[in-house]
C-alpha cells in the first residue's frame, strides 16, 4: 500500500497542509483552530491511517515549532515562490510554517499573536521604516532582501554573480552596449547591483555608465517606456531590467515589446510569471535558487532548537 501523506489528509479534510500539520502536531491551540476543523482532520487521519513523521526534538523546551512568515501579499512572485519553498524546506525539519498578511503598522502585532518560534520577512518595506521591531527574543530573518537596519540577518541571492551572468549572456547575443534602469528605490540591494554594473561592466570594459532611474515609486509604463528610450539614445542596444517588478509592467506593454523586436534585448534578475509567452530574445534572465535560499532561512530559524 503506498504511503499516505500530509497532503492526502489536508485534501480529504478540506484544509491546507499547514492546518493539518498543526491539528496532527498538537498545536491546534496555540492558533485557535476550529474544533470542527480539528474534528474533520482527526477523522481523515485515522481513516487514512496516517502516521505523522517521529516527533521533533526540537519542540521541547517551550518551542512551539511554527515559524511565521509576513508579507503584505503571498499571491504574487516572488512571494509565493518563497512561501513553497519556506513550506518544504520546514517539513523536512519537522517545522510548520504559518503565514501571516501583515503591514507595516502591524507586524509587530502579529508577531506578538502567536507563540512563534522564528519570523520570515518577505518584504523590506515591512521593517525598512524602523531601526527594529519591538519582538522581545523572536528572530527574524529578511528572506530575498537586505534590510537596511543591521539588526536583522539575511539571505539573498548573489547579486554581483547575477549581474555578471547577464552582461555575459548579453554579450553572447552580440549586446555589447548594456543600460541599466533602476527603480526608484534606495535600498542596499539596488546599491550593490548598480555597483556590480558600473565596476564589473563600465570599469572593466571602460565604458561610461548608461543608466536611467525611474521617479515614481510604483513601475508604470509609460515612464519605463520614457527611460528606455533614454537609455537606447544614449547608445544602448540592450538594457538590464533590476527589479521583478519593473520586468513584469514593461513586458506586459506592447509598446515596451515592440522596443524589443526593433532589436533592443531586455534582461533581468529573476524568472517572471509569463516569461514563455514572450517572443523569443526579447528577454533573458538568470535565476535565484530560492530552493537553496528557503532552506538556507528555514536552518537560520531552527538553529539551537534541534
Amino acid at each position: 500500500m503506498a504511503k499516505q501523506t500530509l497532503q492526502m489528509v489536508a485534501l480529504k479534510a478540506g484544509v491546507s497542509k499547514t492546518t493539518a500539520s498543526l491539528v496532527l502536531n498538537g498545536k491546534a491551540d496555540s492558533v485557535n483552530i476550529a474544533m470542527a476543523t480539528r474534528k474533520r482532520v482527526l477523522t481523515a487521519a485515522h481513516e487514512l491511517n496516517y502516521v505523522p513523521g517521529k516527533f521533533h526534538p526540537g519542540k521541547l523546551n517551550g518551542k512551539s515549532g511554527i515559524i511565521g512568515v509576513f508579507a503584505t501579499d503571498f499571491s504574487a512572485s516572488p512571494n509565493n515562490q518563497w512561501m513553497q519553498k519556506c513550506i518544504e524546506a520546514a517539513e523536512e525539519k519537522g517545522y510548520v510554517i504559518l503565514p501571516q498578511l501583515a503591514t507595516p503598522e502591524n507586524l509587530e502585532e502579529k508577531a506578538a499573536s502567536l507563540p512563534f518560534d522564528a519570523g520570515i520577512i518577505l518584504q523590506p518595506e515591512l521593517i525598512n521604516h524602523q531601526s527594529e521591531l519591538a519582538t522581545g527574543d523572536l528572530l527574524l530573518i529578511c528572506a530575498g532582501f537586505i534590510p537596511d537596519s543591521g539588526k536583522y540577518d539575511y539571505i539573498v541571492p548573489d547579486y554581483p554573480r547575477q549581474t555578471n551572468e547577464l552582461v555575459q549572456s548579453l554579450y553572447r547575443h552580440n549586446k555589447k552596449a548594456i543600460g541599466y534602469l533602476t527603480a526608484n528605490q534606495n535600498t542596499k540591494a539596488k546599491r550593490l547591483k548598480t555597483t556590480t554594473y558600473k565596476e564589473n561592466y563600465c570599469e572593466r570594459f571602460d565604458i561610461t555608465p548608461n543608466i536611467a532611474e525611474l521617479t515614481s515609486p510604483e513601475p508604470n509604463p509609460k515612464e519605463i517606456k520614457e527611460a528606455c528610450l533614454q537609455l537606447i539614445e544614449n547608445g544602448a542596444n540592450a538594457i538590464i531590467l533590476e527589479t521583478p517588478e519593473m520586468t513584469s509592467v514593461a513586458m506586459a506593454d506592447a509598446d515596451i515589446r515592440k522596443i524589443g523586436k526593433d532589436g533592443i534585448l531586455f534582461a533581468t534578475y529573476d524568472e517572471i510569471e509569463g516569461i514563455d509567452l514572450l517572443p523569443e530574445n526579447l528577454l533573458i534572465h538568470t535565476s535565484s535558487d530560492i530552493t537553496k535560499m528557503a532552506k538556507e532561512v528555514v536552518e537560520k530559524c531552527t538553529k539551537g532548537m534541534d
